[in-house]
């Protein structure tokens, strides 16, 4: 049945929770004449902020946020996900509609037109036909019933990308940022006619004191906007071995180095990510440039490696590493700064410094 290619939740969306959020995140309102006011946002749900940016993402071909603890990512990265939360607000009705179908009944009435249900059927249409175009749809899933307007905070955000059709039964695949990560979410109902109004299913977010139920859903319009401000590159680089005072021309030294990524980026080698040298940059004082990053490196992660370097042929050399993207930045916190002499005749590298020739070595760059 139809899918839109290239996309599934485990591999495109992002893998950290709808929350809770970092701390510092808020949302800041200003009206004219008045002081601005902050609100604290980081234990509130920014569904259809992660849903869009799944659709931005998935449109611009950018990499995965691989990230899976909310509270860790940048606040730079929760903002642009509240900011695409108040887009998913925006277009012709979108906020009446959200309150009317929070307040109607599932079956048609005298006072509310054809209800929730038949509305949801023809919702469905339209789904199915953005998926039929290749097209990720946003969907505004409503689960309460209730005539107080607030209530449609209790409503959910999803991203459908697939669905099955058999006969009149349709089963529709859906990003849910409550189970990242997940390619088995689904929302299935039976669209053969609009009343009387029947169960709209799900394995994914439900209604409270209905678990596995919908109410219904209507599909959100949608705006791309550059995702770029969700990938922020940093990482903080140490040096784990002590090293020598002095060190004689041409010697090799071993190097245990630790990178800790503190972004939303993953630091992968096919995307330029590498080590490179400092004080100065990219200075070949021991030989080369940079070194090769062992492999991708997700966020929240801790990798360490070993490099090899070559002392210079005389006079005082720094050493301090620091992670770069090729032909883009340099980022993060590098390495503590230190210096090693370099005399002929002088002593040799320690039996630690020894002992880590031979290891695995990073690839030298340049």
């Amino acid at each position: 049945m139809p899918y839109v290619n290239g996309f599934l939740p485990s591999q495109s969306a992002p893998l950290f929770h709808n929350g809770p959020w970092p701390p510092g995140l808020d949302l800041r309102i200003g009206l004219p004449g008045l002081p601005a006011v902050s609100i604290d946002v980081t234990s509130f749900g920014l569904c259809g902020g992660m849903s869009f940016l799944a659709r931005d993402i998935h449109e611009s071909g950018m990499p995965q946020l691989r990230s899976t603890d909310s509270r860790s990512i940048p606040v730079p990265v929760g903002r642009h996900i509240l900011s695409r939360l108040l887009d998913s607000f925006v277009g012709p009705g979108v906020i009446p509609y959200w309150i009317h179908a929070t307040q109607e009944l599932d079956h048609a009435t005298w006072f509310w037109g054809q209800g929730l249900f038949a509305e949801t059927v023809g919702a469905a249409q339209q789904v199915m036909h953005s998926i039929d175009a290749g097209v990720l749809c946003p969907i505004g899933v409503i689960l309460a019933q209730s005539p107080w307007p607030w209530e449609v905070f209790q409503s959910h955000v999803e991203l459908v990308y697939g669905y099955d059709l058999i006969g009149t039964q349709l089963t529709l695949h859906v990003y849910d940022c409550n189970a990242e990560g997940s390619d088995k979410v689904t929302i299935s109902l039976d669209i053969g006619s609009t009343a009387p109004a029947k169960p709209v299913t799900t394995n994914g977010t439900a209604v409270k004191e209905q678990s596995g139920r919908i109410r219904g859903f209507f599909v959100l319009p949608y705006t791309h906007r550059d995702p770029s401000p969700a990938y922020v590159d940093d990482a903080a680089v140490s040096v784990l071995t002590a090293l020598p005072a002095r060190m004689t021309p041409g010697q090799s030294l071993g190097l245990t180095v630790s990178i800790e990524n503190r972004g939303s980026t993953t630091l992968d080698p096919a995307l330029g990510y590498r080590l490179g040298t400092q004080s100065p940059p990219d200075n070949t004082s021991w030989g080369v440039p940079g070194f090769a990053l062992a492999g991708p490196l997700d966020p929240g992660r801790v990798a360490t490696q070993q490099v090899t370097v070559r002392a210079p042929s005389q006079g005082s050399a720094m050493v301090q590493l620091q992670m770069l993207r090729e032909s883009v930045h340099w980022f993060g916190t590098p390495s503590v700064v230190a210096s090693v002499s370099v005399v002929p005749g002088g002593a040799s590298v320690d039996a630690a410094g020894d002992a880590l020739e031979g290891t695995l070595e990073a690839t030298p760059v340049g």
